[in-house]
């Protein structure tokens, strides 16, 4: 499942890329690695009027919520896998009605050989931002939080992510605004779901463990540098 992300281009070239502007109210944080358990906003594109890029809590609310730490406790809605969000109460509503666009340039997965897990990060080959398609909630006080919508994985994600064979679904640029449309039936959405995967290549390499130590403040550069692991017979 899609846990940690990478967010490092400044917020012009966010604007730029996506055609989009950031709120006022919103203070942009550029992150290396972003471990959604840590609680640090993700940025997303939410299906309203004007195309603006605003902050969001990783981890899908429901819209009523009073105790999100109790909420949070017992259920885990960084993803959302697409296989129930037309049948499951949390999901069903969003889906329908409150889609959006989460912002992103990497993702991180880990490969299990024998007991051994290795991370790897991953990226569009020409190391451009992409969206992860997501739903979202606003809730009373303005703020809003969000969850990645996954699918199985394709040939190259399983090949990493080899144990649950998941992947969080990246969207063509070609079907960002389609995801967006207030309009959109359900068949509409299951299409976009289905067929709207980005058709540009990724690469993906072996990056340090520390990515996955949450006792470790791995939010600096040097955890997008590649690692070596010796067993795996990597070069690079």
């Amino acid at each position: 499942m899609c846990y940690h992300i990478s967010n490092t281009k400044s917020a012009r070239k966010l604007e730029d890329f996506f055609d989009a502007e950031f709120k006022n109210d919103v203070v942009y944080e550029p992150n290396y690695h972003l471990n959604g358990f840590d609680n640090r906003p993700v940025y997303i594109i939410p299906q309203q009027e004007n195309y603006v890029i605003k902050s969001s809590k990783w981890g899908l609310l429901p819209e009523n919520l009073e105790n999100s730490d109790s909420f949070k406790k017992r259920f885990n809605t960084l993803n959302a896998k697409s296989e129930t969000l037309f049948t499951s109460n949390l999901w069903k509503e969003p889906i329908a009605n409150r889609r959006c666009l989460i912002l992103a340039d990497g993702f991180f997965e880990s490969k299990h050989i024998g007991k051994n897990k290795y991370p790897h990060y991953i990226r569009l080959k020409d190391q451009e931002p992409f969206v992860f398609a997501g739903i979202y909630n606003q809730h009373n006080n303005g703020t809003f939080s969000c969850s990645i919508i996954t699918k199985k994985a394709n040939p190259f994600m399983a090949e990493i992510h080899n144990s649950k064979e998941r992947m969080p679904i990246i969207l063509d640029k070609s079907f960002e605004k389609k995801w967006l449309n207030p309009s959109f039936s359900k068949s509409s959405i299951n299409e976009i779901i289905n067929t709207g995967f980005t058709t540009k290549e990724f690469e993906a390499y072996t990056v340090s463990k520390k990515v996955t130590n949450s006792r470790i403040d791995s939010n600096t550069i040097d955890i997008l540098k590649p690692y070596y692991y010796p067993e795996l017979n990597t070069l690079f």
